[in-house]
């Protein structure tokens, strides 16, 4: 008897360490490192994936995507061996968040089905271990984010076209971002964003806002050039929100925030 239950608990504890290996081990991508000029970079190809596998509301068909990977395989070749450093600061700009928004996508396919991407790994480990090859060093979805798009660039907007592949996320467009629309798109983005009640909405009875956990998320970021977030609102709400806030002593409140994939599937 003692010997089967110690039998029982060493095929247990052998499942639990493969389930834990699995979750937690680092995975990374590797690419061949063939350098390519500067010239030669291009978002085209990226911007036929999306073209090809993402709706007018941002939600991805991965079926399809993972069964035909070829043009997004060839766009992180171009990423991998790519110079941003040599490109303007629109052109940068454009480079790490179109690499971001295409990692993420890899991300999932990679590993898909999946239903979210907190189920790739556990502890949002989807953001910090799976580990990409881009402009010849290896990064993680959150170094990208945070030590790269965040602190070089300081704009708060950002934070409305990098897309986490999740339905609270801001709707992944259907084109890749160049250096001549990048500051129009940045803007339209957050504006349809804010003014979207799924993501902000005023509650006049209660006298509460209710906002994206975005707001909550990176609050710090809307402190640049603003007092704060509900300063930052008011460049993008209507006229008569913007009064009802500058005359009102309102309370923000967070949304729940919805991890479901942007599927297609899942969404039809």
């Amino acid at each position: 008897m003692k010997k089967r239950i110690l039998i029982i608990s060493l095929l247990l504890l052998s499942v639990c360490s493969v389930l834990f290996l699995y979750h937690f081990r680092v995975e990374e991508d590797s690419r061949t490192q063939q350098p390519i000029e500067v010239s030669a970079f291009s978002d085209a190809l990226f911007d036929q994936v999306l073209q090809e596998h993402v709706d007018k509301d941002g939600r991805v068909n991965y079926t399809k995507l993972k069964a035909n990977p070829e043009k997004l395989e060839k766009y992180l070749d171009l990423l991998a061996v790519a110079k941003p450093t040599e490109l303007s600061y629109n052109a940068q700009l454009a480079f790490w968040v179109n690499a971001y928004n295409a990692l993420v996508i890899k991300g999932v396919i990679d590993h898909y089905p999946t239903r979210s991407v907190q189920k790739v790994k556990w502890f949002s480990g989807f953001f910090s271990r799976l580990k990409f090859q881009v402009a010849g060093k290896t990064y993680t979805l959150n170094q990208i984010e945070h030590s790269i798009i965040r602190t070089e660039f300081v704009d708060p907007r950002v934070h409305f076209i990098l897309v986490c592949a999740s339905r609270s996320c801001p709707p992944l467009e259907n084109r890749a971002f160049s250096a001549d629309t990048v500051e129009e798109r940045l803007e339209t983005a957050t504006f349809n964003f804010i003014r979207n009640p799924e993501h902000v909405r005023i509650d006049r009875a209660t006298h509460r806002i209710y906002v994206s956990k975005i707001f909550k998320w990176y609050a710090d970021d809307f402190k640049e050039g603003y007092d704060g977030v509900v300063d930052f609102l008011a460049d993008y709400l209507p006229l008569e929100d913007v009064a009802y806030l500058e005359s009102t002593d309102v309370k923000l409140h967070y949304l729940n925030y919805d991890w479901s994939l942007n599927d297609f599937s899942h969404n039809s």
